[in-house]
């Protein structure tokens, strides 16, 4: 069940902890409007990282439940015709792409919290370049996964999505400096390019680099590549639930509105809403901005 009220833009939620919204009495406003009891403990806002989980999460409870009712001996020609998949085998990828998804997850959340420096007390340079390394391709696999579902439940214009996502920032980077720094094929120019980090420039969330083939030096903000990226395994996330669930009940039209409404919180965040989550009751509280002329 979606609540959704008006914010004024002045207060922006996503810069707001639910703590800041509670002393602004947004939420006590809300559960008096709607007559809900409101345990502050069970409020958190979710963060895009943490919203990707919940929309992982989401869609195995779809597929799952679409399995499982009715199992078969067969398992894998059962999945297959459930999911309404190309091949058996595809339903082993998707179960790797839903695993990857959520670990590369964690490291990418770790990160956001902890920065290149990492929870650490020492000033570790080998640490340093273990998280960046780490982190630039932990978005890849992401890519990699997220990419996987939607092929094999077979969405619209697959080749133009794997041209938005190369097109990212994150890519790039993760291409330069941490899969192939040593022989960077420049796609104007086709010459090979070298990529070093600056290590003195190895900042918690923005780093600096060196190309000596042509002196180039750049810094980039590690935080805005990563958000790019996590707005697009979300909204790319979001049309691979919508196209299974349309195509898995093409027959069934009351489960197919029930399960497409189950998205609709999530969808809104992408038009510039606010999500909050109440861990007790699983429901989300769906916030919306207006000027506050």
């Amino acid at each position: 069940m979606t609540k959704q009220d008006a914010l004024p833009r002045r207060n922006p939620f996503p810069a707001l902890s639910a703590c800041k919204l509670l002393r602004r009495g947004i939420l006590q406003y809300w559960c008096q409007r709607h007559n809900q009891q409101l345990n502050f403990e069970s409020i958190m806002q979710l963060s895009w990282p943490e919203l990707l989980n919940e929309i992982n999460d989401l869609f195995i409870k779809i597929t799952r439940d679409k399995i499982f009712k009715n199992e078969k001996e067969d398992f894998l020609s059962h999945v297959k015709q459930c999911l309404k998949l190309n091949k058996t085998e595809d339903w082993n990828y998707i179960l790797a792409s839903e695993d990857i998804l959520e670990d590369s997850n964690a490291a990418i959340i770790n990160f956001l919290r902890f920065g290149i420096s990492g929870p650490t007390k020492y000033d570790e340079i080998g640490e340093k370049y273990l998280r960046l390394y780490g982190v630039l391709n932990a978005t890849y696999m992401q890519q990699q996964a997220i990419y996987n579902l939607f092929r094999f439940f077979q969405c619209n214009e697959v080749h133009n999505k794997k041209k938005e996502i190369d097109s990212l920032e994150i890519v790039t980077i993760r291409h330069k400096l941490a899969a192939h720094s040593a022989n960077y094929e420049d796609p104007e120019s086709g010459k090979m390019h070298v990529f070093v980090p600056v290590r003195m420039e190895l900042n918690d969330f923005e780093c600096s680099y060196f190309n000596h083939y042509n002196d180039e030096y750049k810094t980039v903000n590690l935080t805005n590549a990563i958000e790019e990226h996590l707005k697009l395994m979300y909204r790319i996330y979001i049309e691979v639930v919508k196209k299974t669930v349309t195509t898995v009940y093409k027959c069934n039209k009351d489960k197919r509105q029930e399960l497409i409404s189950k998205v609709e919180p999530f969808e809104k965040m992408l038009s510039g809403c606010g999500l909050m989550k109440n861990q007790a009751t699983g429901e989300y509280m769906v916030i919306s901005y207006v000027s506050a002329n």
